[in-house]
């Protein structure tokens, strides 16, 4: 987990998008100035790496280890990353991307009007009318941005998606079911109550990390690529040994 957050990988994500490689993806998207899935897909991934930080730190020696918080931590860090992923998918062509990168644009533009919408005048009108006109323009449709129950079924190992996101969404929103799981129970002197252990169950903590981790490394991974730092040059692979840092 340190490798994949270390400064090493840091920089070279950060290389991706400003130092990209000559007729790469992101190079060709920046001189057609169409890198919205990019820099949306960018937006998360830094997201993603603030939180798994977070968990980094709370993981360490010094640390007392918190009962419910790290799921909630990972949960962000994984919708972050789930978003990244389906932006950057390497199946799709670049104006499918285009696409998914404007219905991001609007997605976000939706989630901000329910905000005092009545604050905010003609600001949502007047952003969806650009986003649909420079839709029109390079010959792309706006979509309804997908659930997050439907990327995670999607991008995550066949068939653990959608629970995998259900059981992190219930520690976020404290759900008992989650947090203080009946399968863990433990008899009482009183036959009409059960103990139910709160402490971290580290296993379960070590599999759902290991999922978002994973993810996080393939969608970096794939975010490179674009860049035109391919798997083969065996950049990311580096990083993530904390080698490989350049100026």
């Amino acid at each position: 987990m340190k490798r994949l957050v270390a400064v090493t990988a840091t920089n070279l994500v950060h290389d991706a998008t400003y130092k990209s490689v000559d007729r790469s993806r992101i190079d060709s998207a920046k001189k057609a100035d169409l890198t919205d899935a990019y820099d949306q897909a960018n937006q998360r991934l830094v997201s993603a790496e603030d939180h798994l930080r977070s968990v980094l730190y709370l993981l360490g020696p010094d640390v007392m280890l918190p009962q419910f918080s790290l799921f909630t931590l990972i949960r962000g860090a994984a919708v972050a990353t789930v978003h990244a992923r389906h932006l950057l998918d390497p199946t799709i062509d670049e104006p499918a991307r285009l696409a998914r990168g404007l219905s991001a644009r609007l997605e976000n533009l939706r989630q901000q009007q329910k905000v005092h919408p009545e604050l905010q005048g003609s600001h949502f009108n007047d952003r969806v009318k650009n986003l649909r006109k420079r839709a029109a323009v390079n010959g792309v449709r706006v979509e309804r941005w997908p659930t997050d129950t439907v990327l995670f079924d999607t991008y995550m190992p066949e068939g653990t998606g959608k629970t995998y996101f259900q059981y992190l969404s219930g520690y976020a929103h404290s759900f008992p079911w989650a947090q203080t799981r009946i399968g863990r129970a433990q008899p009482s002197d009183d036959p009409r109550f059960v103990l139910v252990p709160t402490d971290v169950d580290v296993k379960t903590l070590a599999a759902v990390l290991n999922g978002a981790l994973s993810l996080y490394d393939e969608t970096v991974g794939f975010y490179l690529g674009h860049g035109g730092y391919s798997a083969d040059t065996g950049v990311w692979t580096e990083a993530k040994k904390g080698t490989g840092a350049r100026e």
